[in-house]
């Protein structure tokens, strides 16, 4: 997983003009990618299938784009896919952009945020399901648009009895000492996607304190369950990119998508060392729904 990537296109909230369109075309739905390969081609492959017709792409990596004079919508891809200053009459459905944040106000046109979970409910449900014993979950996070989330979490958890915590990080360096002051107040403790707390260094806590303590660390990637977490909840990039489909072919028919969707799905990562550096045990359900292990 490239972190120095991940964090620069989160941030990456640029402001340029309006960006203009071409003279000729007549497409309905167009697409950015921050990049024209990686996961970002494999959730676009996924939506042009579920759309259901041939949607024409540009690489934001190479290029600006100019969009068709006819689009009347665009679905990005990255997070400096949907930084672009699009025209404000446009719908704009934006994925795979964690820490970014499209201000609907002054827009004429809709926005739509796909979201890397499979909504609050679902991922406690699968926390639960993995970790019977849980009854106190606390959340770490930097991103400055987290609030009403957390609003949003804590009415979750407490559907499922769940009592959430969360906790504001100023920076990475106070990390340890937030997870030390954690001790005997959390059954766990989840990293949402966050590109603001990710990092190699970040990580690398963590994973120390989650195996020392013998605490369950959770995350919403696999990269991430890769790195130490015990188990992974998140939306795979194909149920991303058919999520989008979803909300493009409802803003066409002229119908209003909630303004964040959360995909129908949830990918389920697991890390058989972390597990039982933690003390958790998978249970046959569990591996037979993972669509990875790690050893």
């Amino acid at each position: 997983m490239n972190f120095k990537l991940l964090r620069r296109a989160a941030a990456a909230c640029l402001c340029l003009s309006p960006l203009p369109a071409a003279a000729a075309g007549t497409e309905g739905t167009v697409a950015v990618l921050s990049s024209g390969s990686g996961p970002y081609l494999e959730a676009f492959s996924a939506f042009q299938a579920a759309y259901g017709a041939s949607v024409k792409y540009y690489d934001a990596s190479k290029e600006r784009p100019e969009l068709p004079a006819g689009a009347k919508t665009v679905v990005t891809f990255g997070a400096k896919a949907a930084s672009q200053a699009y025209p404000a009459g446009m719908n704009v459905v934006y994925c795979m952009a964690p820490g970014f944040f499209l201000n609907p106000k002054g827009r004429e046109g809709r926005t739509v945020k796909i979201s890397m979970i499979p909504g609050f409910a679902n991922t406690l449900a699968k926390f639960k399901e993995i970790q019977p014993s849980l009854k106190r979950l606390r959340v770490f996070w930097i991103l400055p648009d987290f609030t009403a989330d957390a609003e949003e979490l804590r009415a979750a958890g407490a559907a499922r009895g769940i009592e959430i915590s969360t906790v504001k990080v100023e920076n990475i360096a106070e990390l340890p000492g937030l997870l030390r002051r954690g001790l005997g107040e959390m059954d766990a403790f989840w990293l949402p996607p966050d590109p603001f707390l990710i990092s190699p260094e970040s990580l690398m806590m963590l994973r120390e304190f989650s195996w020392g303590s013998s605490i369950p660390f959770y995350a919403s990637t696999k990269g991430i369950a890769r790195e130490g977490a015990a188990a992974a909840v998140g939306a795979s990039f194909a149920e991303i990119g058919t999520a989008a489909a979803a909300a493009a072919k409802s803003l066409q028919a002229g119908e209003t998508p909630a303004a964040t969707i959360y995909p129908g799905k949830e990918e389920l990562t697991l890390n058989a060392t972390a597990a039982k550096k933690c003390g958790l045990e998978f249970t046959p359900e569990i591996l037979r729904e993972a669509s990875y292990l790690f050893p």
